[in-house]
């Protein structure tokens, strides 16, 4: 649920009660409209909001827009931050806001040690965070992008172990029907990017890879 009560003073965020009254984050100001985080930049800080509403969206790479949500209050922004990744999203105020921020290498340092329990768990999150990020997206632009997006992205895995998951089962992943997704194979097996004979093998790896940049709509 979308907070919309404002974190008023150190007391009262669940950062600086952690910290002890030794808070390592710096309070910013940003007005509505600024961009916090563009979508693939690299951001080195992580962003605590204490007031206000941010946009996330994301565009494809042909200019439609495939996400929009909100974040209030308490939220955590540009995590990507902490593992040196681009952005999947632009971060835009909605209104001015009040945030704080910390350095991605330093909030990784507070949260504990290399190899630590905290860090470990901390690794273990962001990595699944952007794996469910990553399962969502593969329901966006048409059939046969999706099918090539999931091609590109487990193609040793599907090569390797052909056996290994059920057709029914990447269909139900990709949102499509079973012989969907077979017609799918078989068009890219045609054109000689994938061999599909047994699990699916690519072949052509930077025709897939322009096929799953493709986001018309199913």
């Amino acid at each position: 649920m979308l907070s919309n009560t404002p974190v008023s003073d150190c007391g009262s965020c669940s950062l600086g009660v952690a910290s002890q009254g030794r808070c390592r984050l710096t309070p910013t100001t940003r007005e509505s409209g600024a961009t916090i985080c563009a979508q693939g930049e690299r951001p080195r800080t992580v962003y605590f909001v204490k007031e206000g509403f941010v946009a996330l969206s994301a565009v494809s790479p042909r200019g439609s827009e495939l996400l929009l949500s909100l974040r209030g209050p308490s939220s955590l922004l540009c995590t990507e931050a902490m593992q040196a990744e681009p952005s999947p999203f632009e971060v835009r105020a909605l209104s001015r806001v009040k945030i704080c921020g910390i350095g991605g290498d330093a909030l990784s340092q507070w949260v504990g040690p290399d190899k630590s329990a905290a860090r470990v768990v901390l690794d273990l999150l962001l990595t699944e965070s952007r794996q469910q990020r990553d399962e969502v997206n593969w329901r966006q632009g048409d059939c046969l992008s999706r099918v090539a997006r999931f091609a590109l992205a487990h193609a040793r895995f599907l090569a390797d172990r052909p056996n290994a998951v059920r057709k029914q089962v990447v269909a139900r992943l990709l949102g499509m029907r079973p012989e969907t997704l077979s017609r799918c194979l078989t068009k890219l097996e045609k054109d000689g990017v994938v061999d599909a004979s047994r699990g699916v093998r690519v072949l052509d790896q930077r025709r897939l890879a322009a096929l799953a940049m493709e986001d018309n709509a199913a």
